[in-house]
C-alpha cells in the first residue's frame, strides 16, 4: 500500500473512531412467514451523520427501515433475529419485553407516499396526542387545528375534518 493509501486510510480510522454510533444494526435477520426477507445486516448508524440506503425496489431498504419502530410487529408471522441497540442506555429494540407502542414514540417513520390510518383527518392527527395520553377534548381539538395551520392543510381540511383521510390528495 503507497504512503497516501495508507494515510487515507488512517485518517478515515480516525474520523469514524470519532463519530459517535447512535444505534447499532447486530446480525439483523427478517422474516415475512417463511420468507428471509434481511440476511445478516451489521452496521453502525452514527450521530449527526447521514445514512443513505440505496438498491434496487425490492431489495429490503423499507424492510429494513421499518425494524426500527417494530412497524412488522402489526402484522402476524413476521419475526425479526439479531438486535437493534439504541446508545447510550445501550437498549435493544427489537427485545421481546420492549414495548412496540413506546419504540414507535421513540422513533417515528415519514413515508414516500401518505400512509394514513383507516381513520379520519382529525383522527390521524389526534393519534400521537391521544398514544400519550392527552384526555382533554378541548386541548386534541386546539393541537389538532394548530398542526393543520403549520402544515398549511388547515383550509384545505376544515370542512371535512371528520372524513376519511383517505379522501385526502397525496400532493
Amino acid at each position: 500500500m503507497s504512503a497516501p493509501d495508507t494515510l487515507m486510510k488512517q485518517e478515515l480510522m480516525e474520523q469514524k473512531a470519532a463519530l459517535s454510533a447512535k444505534a447499532d444494526v447486530q446480525e439483523l435477520d427478517f422474516y415475512y412467514g417463511d420468507f428471509q426477507a434481511l440476511k445478516t445486516i451489521s452496521m453502525p448508524v452514527y450521530e449527526h451523520q447521514v445514512t443513505a440506503l440505496i438498491g434496487p425496489s425490492g431489495c429490503g431498504k423499507s424492510t429494513f427501515l421499518r425494524c426500527f419502530n417494530r412497524m412488522h410487529d402489526l402484522y402476524p408471522g413476521n419475526r425479526y433475529q439479531g438486535r437493534i441497540v439504541l446508545h447510550p442506555d445501550n437498549s435493544d429494540l427489537l427485545a421481546p419485553d420492549v414495548d412496540p407502542i413506546e419504540v414507535r414514540m421513540r422513533i417515528g417513520m415519514v413515508f414516500q407516499k401518505p400512509n394514513p390510518f383507516p381513520k379520519s383527518i382529525f383522527d390521524n392527527v389526534a393519534y400521537g396526542l391521544r398514544v400519550r395520553g392527552e384526555n382533554s377534548r378541548r386541548r386534541i381539538e386546539e393541537k389538532v387545528e394548530g398542526a393543520l395551520h403549520d402544515a398549511a392543510l388547515w383550509d384545505e381540511v376544515k370542512d371535512r375534518i371528520h372524513e376519511p383521510a383517505y379522501n385526502l390528495s397525496g400532493g
